[in-house]
């Protein structure tokens, strides 16, 4: 892969991120919100694939400054989602959607005080970045994918569910999210598609045992006996989703003539 189409790439992810960034601070909204995080996401994941292709990685280390501004608006995010989560539980949960209301804002208000700081952060980092991206090779980009496959493969085949399992998700989405980088030199079937519904049931997993947590401190236990059903069906989607996963997540199925045509 040529170091022009890395460094094409990086730079218009790094606008995208900070135009949401700036969007947010300025109007508010949760979905220029989740956008940005979601920008921090795949610049990380590209660093982290070309540090995987050196001996001297420090990409990922310089890219730092970055996502302490992406938790600091995770902050934000998490009690929306709470307030989100606790409308559709049983019980009485407006105290609680009250408290995480109140985080929001407060959190809210602090981050957008920090606003030009935020900014020069990004501007600096990306200074830094941009002069040390390398070309990755296209032998190198297949065999981290089939590699990394590999290791899930083997973690999803256990069936237990931890923070193994978080971790292979946050792994799965780094392919994912370099896919659309990466797809013109890589040398291995990738049914993205599938990877995608893979990365969701974990996530929902993941949420559902965040939620249990949450429910358990703040005893409501209609809410908490729902959700800990809801996590039994979780894991029995998900270990029906996974059987075989490297044939499933390396094999690509050809669309029928008619939409071809």
């Amino acid at each position: 892969m040529k170091k022009k189409a890395e460094r094409k790439y990086a730079a218009k992810e790094w606008r995208s991120m900070k135009g949401h960034l700036k969007s947010f601070t300025k109007k508010g909204g949760q979905e220029e919100l989740h956008r940005f995080r979601t920008g921090v996401k795949k610049l990380r994941a590209f660093l982290i694939l070309s540090d995987s292709a050196t001996k001297a990685p420090g990409l990922e280390q310089r890219f730092k400054p970055v996502r302490k501004v992406f938790k600091q608006a995770g902050e934000i995010r998490n009690a929306y989602i709470n307030q989100e989560l606790a409308k559709a539980q049983p019980g009485e949960t407006a105290g609680f959607i009250q408290e995480q209301r109140h985080l929001m804002k407060s959190a809210a208000k602090a981050f957008n005080a920090h606003r030009e700081q935020y900014l020069a952060r990004l501007r600096k980092t990306r200074r830094k970045i941009g002069k040390r991206i390398r070309p990755v090779s296209n032998l190198h980009i297949s065999l981290y994918y089939r590699q990394q496959l590999e290791a899930m493969a083997a973690i999803l085949a256990r069936h237990r569910f931890d923070e193994e399992l978080h971790a292979c998700r946050k792994q799965l989405k780094i392919l994912i999210y370099n896919y659309q980088l990466v797809r013109p030199e890589l040398d291995l079937p990738f049914n993205e598609d599938y990877l995608e519904k893979v990365q969701e049931a974990i996530g929902d997993w993941h949420d559902n045992q965040q939620a249990i947590g949450l429910f358990s401190k703040a005893g409501n236990s209609e809410a908490l006996s729902s959700l800990k059903k809801q996590g039994a069906r979780l894991k029995s989607a998900l270990t029906r989703l996974t059987r075989d996963f490297y044939e499933q997540a390396t094999t690509l199925t050809a669309l029928p003539l008619e939409q071809i045509d």
